[in-house]
């Protein structure tokens, strides 16, 4: 499985976590790696795309990708067994992680996850491309497994003020047409959910392609 979108963004979306992300993450001296959860992976370009790129970068770094969807985790699970692991950068067997309002819903990715201390999340292009329960659900799931101290980053098309660039008012109205449960999301129900959740919005960070990433810090 290929995401043309995917590759397009990879770059961008490294260069924020190379500049903006991980300094705020990794301390002088302490060589343990960091355990990020990748929600909504899809068919797996950014994962090994970013576990490489911190390979080349010397971080040590465990990382967890997840998708709800069967044939993304058949993706994701054949690009993991290409990866050439290094001993310091390293991806996990892919997990099924559907979310609701309360969380993760698959009892065995919950046992899967329970005893790791996260310190970063990523959800990259889910928010309006599910319903708004799985919104709700990725800021329980931040409130409940993320470090103190620990960064959620998103990535994806957003409404400010109640607007956006028109190409993304285009691309709500098809969403909408496609599942009244998508959409393009208002930023600031997006932020109060994240603030309910003790998760305070630290950096807004304009994309190409009228996206933006979101760095929440819990």
């Amino acid at each position: 499985m290929e995401s043309p979108s995917a590759e397009r963004n990879k770059d961008p979306i490294w260069s924020v976590l190379e500049s903006t992300v991980l300094p705020s993450l990794i301390a002088d001296g302490d060589s343990s790696p960091l355990n990020v959860l990748e929600v909504a992976a899809g068919c797996g370009v950014h994962s090994t795309y970013f576990v490489q790129k911190m390979a080349e970068n010397n971080i040590a770094v465990q990382w967890y990708p997840t998708d709800p969807d069967e044939p993304s985790l058949i993706s994701l699970q054949e690009r993991v067994k290409e990866y050439a692991a290094s001993d310091k950068a390293q991806i996990s067997n892919p997990l099924k992680l559907t979310l609701d309002e309360e969380g993760i819903m698959e009892s065995g990715t919950k046992d899967a996850l329970a005893n790791q201390t996260i310190n970063l999340m990523m959800c990259m292009n889910m928010i309006h491309i599910s319903p708004w329960s799985a919104t709700l659900g990725l800021f329980e799931l931040a409130s409940q497994r993320l470090h103190s101290g620990g960064i959620l980053m998103t990535y994806g098309p957003y409404k400010v003020n109640g607007t956006a660039a028109p190409s993304n008012l285009q691309f709500d109205d098809n969403l909408r047409a496609r599942n009244t449960d998508w959409g393009v999301r208002d930023l600031e129900r997006v932020q109060a959910v994240a603030e309910d959740k003790h998760l305070k919005l630290s950096k807004t960070i304009q994309m190409p392609a009228n996206n933006l990433c979101l760095i929440f810090i819990r």
